[in-house]
């Protein structure tokens, strides 16, 4: 019984990792918090156990970058931040607090299971990720056409679950509702590789839905009304239509670029007021924060080097109670694992992008990743489970291919 079932798992080994791995992608877009579906864990567990248990050996070889990687990120920066947090606790004598981010950084170990089998995550990626788009729409148009439903689905959503956040923006004299799903950063990605096959496809006219799915994703990420989604996908647009009108003309192109400067010259004073603005509530909250940082370090040196550890606090004067986590998530990690560690995890963030400018290429990949790290800025889903996923996609699809090249040669000699 058990050599029929190991055979089956080695048959259907590459169809039952695969469902899974679009199961476990569809959950984290749906469900960040894992409290929808009570899904995520296992999952992930089971990914692992159909890759150990019946995938067949392909004579390929993980990349030794990827291997620190995965080393440093699902090893070490977990459990190191653990280790600093109990010493924190007993030198103290306080409480280690919440395992904040500890479960998640695990994540990132399924980046071995997909460069090693050389799974293409980008249609699945993509996918899942419209799941966000549609659930956005639906319970905009469901708000809009009855307003009898607003408190069920806020009590729902953001009460309950905490997967989305409601909110009024004011646009000169026009007031509209916005809905920030959590995991919307990430349609960044979606954004980017549609942009990129419709003006690229040089031979057919690219499908009617990569037109249609590019609208509904600008419409959702313009009312999730976050200043880093619409500034990314402002950026964006601009960027892939610059790209356009190089490829069709550089004397355009230049005159594009020397009208855009001139327009962005014009229009700083009014963003730098934008942003700078700290009557505004959400600017109020990460000033707060900014001064909170400055306090604690300042008090704390030895966490400039060492990090705080897991499940510490800082006061936050924006929200004027101690917290374990904030929005800004680079000065997060900085307070939790301290600046040398801080320092060897951005490098391996930005390897991916190192990787790209090094083979002289500029994929859809780079663009939506480069918009993904600016909005994970001020956003804490870069150290999430979901945060770790994207990190899978974008190290698979840079890494998979040099595994692929080296599995070819292999088989040639």
């Amino acid at each position: 019984m058990l050599n029929q079932l190991t055979h089956w798992l080695k048959e259907k080994q590459f169809f039952l990792l695969n469902g899974l791995l679009a199961l476990l992608f569809a959950d984290v877009m749906v469900d960040p918090n894992n409290l929808i579906f009570h899904a995520k864990y296992i999952l992930f567990v089971l990914v692992f156990l159909v890759w150990l248990t019946g995938r067949y050996y392909t004579g390929n070889k993980i990349p030794v970058r990827l291997g620190f990687a995965v080393i440093f990120i699902v090893l070490f920066m977990p459990f190191y931040a653990l280790s600093v947090g109990i010493i924190r606790s007993a030198l103290h004598n306080v409480p280690v607090g919440n395992l904040v981010y500890f479960n998640s950084f695990f994540f990132f170990s399924i980046a071995l299971v997909t460069t090693y089998d050389q799974i293409n995550l980008t249609r699945l990626f993509n996918r899942s990720s419209l799941l966000i788009v549609f659930l956005t729409l639906g319970l905009y148009a469901a708000l809009v056409f009855n307003p009898h439903w607003f408190g069920s689905l806020y009590k729902y959503f953001v009460l309950n679950k905490g997967v989305a956040v409601y909110a009024l923006r004011n646009y000169g004299k026009v007031t509209m509702l916005m809905i920030f799903y959590k995991t919307s950063p990430l349609l960044v990605f979606p954004l980017s590789y549609y942009l990129y096959h419709i003006i690229t496809d040089n031979s057919k006219k690219s499908p009617f839905s990569y037109y249609l799915l590019t609208a509904l994703i600008i419409l959702t990420l313009f009312l999730s009304g976050t200043r880093a989604n619409v500034l990314s996908l402002f950026l964006i647009l601009i960027f892939y239509l610059g790209f356009f009108i190089y490829r069709k003309s550089r004397s355009w192109f230049l005159l594009a670029l020397g009208l855009g400067l001139l327009v962005f010259l014009f229009a700083l004073p009014s963003l730098w007021n934008v942003i700078m603005n700290r009557h505004e509530a959400s600017n109020a909250i990460k000033f707060g924060y900014l001064s909170s940082y400055a306090d604690y370090f300042s008090g704390h040196l030895l966490s400039l080097i060492f990090g705080q550890g897991i499940g510490g606090e800082f006061f936050a004067y924006g929200l004027q109670r101690f917290m374990s986590a904030s929005e800004l998530t680079y000065l997060e990690v900085i307070r939790i694992w301290g600046i040398p560690i801080a320092v060897v995890f951005g490098l391996v963030l930005i390897w991916p992008l190192v990787m790209e400018i090094r083979a002289r290429k500029l994929s859809h990949l780079f663009v939506a990743y480069l918009a993904y790290l600016f909005i994970a800025g001020t956003n804490p889903l870069l150290l999430s489970s979901t945060g770790m996923l994207v990190l899978v996609y974008v190290f698979s699809m840079e890494f998979g291919e040099e595994t692929s090249l080296k599995a070819k040669a292999q088989r040639k000699k």
